[in-house]
This record gives C-alpha cells, sequence and structure tokens, in this order.
C-alpha cells in the first residue's frame, strides 16, 4: 500500500515539474479587418463569414495575382475572357460576363478602399499587406455592388521610418519579376508615404505547335501604387 502511495506521489510530482516548465504559450495575434460597416473591428466581433489572408499566406509560394490564392476561399468563383479573373461570384451570386445587362457586379471588389468592381485583373499581389472576403450581403459600404459580399485588398501601409527594398524572382516558363518599395515621412504634415513598383513578365505554359512559340500565353504587367 506505502508503495502505490509513494508511486501515485512520485507520479504527481513528475507532472507538477512538467507543467512548471512548460513554456509559456504563445499570444494569438489579434486580426483587424477593415472592409466590415463603416469601421475597423476584430475578425472575431465581425458579423459575417470572412476569410481573411494575411502576409505570410500571400508571400507563400510566390503568389503574384489574387487569381493564385482563390482556391484558399471558400464559395468563390470567378470568371473573365482574360488571362486574370474579372469578375467574382460568391456562393454563386455575381456576375459571369459583361454582357449580363445588370449595371452592378454583385461582389464589391476594393483595392484600398477604391472601387475596382468588375475589374479584378488589377489585383495584383506585390506589397500588399491583407486580403479580406466577406460572404453575404454587405450593401452598407457599396450598396448593389455588394449584394454578395465584398474582396478588399489592402497594399502595406506607410512608416515614419525611411526604408528602402528591392525583390526580385525567378521561375519555369521565362518567368520573372522585379519590385520596388520605398517609404519614408512626410515631416511637413506629420505622415508618410509609399511607393511600390513591379514589373512581372512570363511566357506562360502553353505551347502553340502550328505557330511554333511558346509564348501565346504570355504576360507582362507593371504594377505601381502610391500610398
Amino acid at each position: 500500500m506505502r508503495f502505490f502511495q509513494a508511486l501515485a506521489s512520485g507520479t504527481g510530482l513528475i507532472v507538477a515539474a512538467a507543467a512548471a516548465a512548460a513554456p509559456p504559450e504563445a499570444p494569438i495575434e489579434e486580426v483587424i479587418v477593415s472592409s466590415s460597416l463603416l469601421r475597423d473591428q476584430a475578425l472575431e466581433d465581425v458579423p459575417a463569414s470572412v476569410t481573411v489572408l494575411d502576409e505570410a499566406t500571400l508571400q507563400r509560394g510566390g503568389q503574384q495575382h489574387f487569381e493564385d490564392v482563390l482556391a484558399q476561399v471558400p464559395n468563390l468563383n470567378w470568371a473573365g475572357g482574360t488571362s486574370r479573373p474579372r469578375y467574382f461570384q460568391i456562393r454563386g451570386i455575381g456576375e459571369r460576363e459583361q454582357y449580363e445587362g445588370a449595371p452592378n457586379s454583385s461582389v464589391g471588389f476594393l483595392i484600398d478602399d477604391v472601387d475596382f468592381s468588375g475589374v479584378g485583373m488589377a489585383a495584383t499581389l506585390f506589397d500588399v499587406s491583407q486580403v479580406e472576403v466577406l460572404r453575404g450581403p454587405q450593401g452598407t459600404r457599396l450598396g448593389a455592388n455588394a449584394l454578395a459580399g465584398i474582396i478588399s485588398v489592402r497594399s502595406a501601409d506607410p512608416s515614419m521610418t525611411p526604408a528602402l527594398s528591392v525583390e526580385a524572382t525567378g521561375a519555369d516558363y521565362d518567368t520573372g519579376s522585379i519590385g520596388l518599395v520605398a517609404t519614408g515621412p512626410v515631416e511637413s504634415l506629420r505622415s508618410s508615404w509609399r511607393l511600390a513598383v513591379q514589373e512581372y513578365k512570363s511566357d506562360g505554359f502553353r505551347d502553340d505547335a502550328f505557330l511554333g512559340r511558346k509564348d501565346t500565353n504570355d504576360r507582362d504587367e507593371l504594377t505601381a501604387h502610391l500610398k
């Protein structure tokens, strides 16, 4: 009997020591959603179905365009007559082509709060900090343009600390890009600015056997934004 009591006591001491030695859990990073209603909210407080893609997710695997991460957003599909998505559908609602007759797209598409609904080709991911997709009516923000939801692309914010960075990438099919980001203060206005420029080129993965060409699916994109 004493043996079992000593064994239980020793086991309790080992468990207690292991619990005391366990490293503290890292705090959960707060995610702020800017596209809900007319104010910023914590993700858990947003009264809608939301998917947020952070900067690490967008940069993983060298994604170049919003098209490359569409599969990570449930209930989101796209259509377009070009090599990039132009129209989006959320839960099956939204434009599929420009001749449907409706004057609004039903899926609001914002880049830094500027309305690009129906022009999704502009959604390159260079220097983008977060993409928010809100499913369900969001008419408070965009009226009839957001009956099915909102897609909001937010670029990185300016900094009061001067900084300059250059990024270059390369891949198969003669794919390559070079980008520059510069940021700094405007002392007279107590504000700051940020400039991002990127050029992206690729021959594409389709070979035209009839013409003997490998660049019939090529892409040549120049992205520039000042914030």
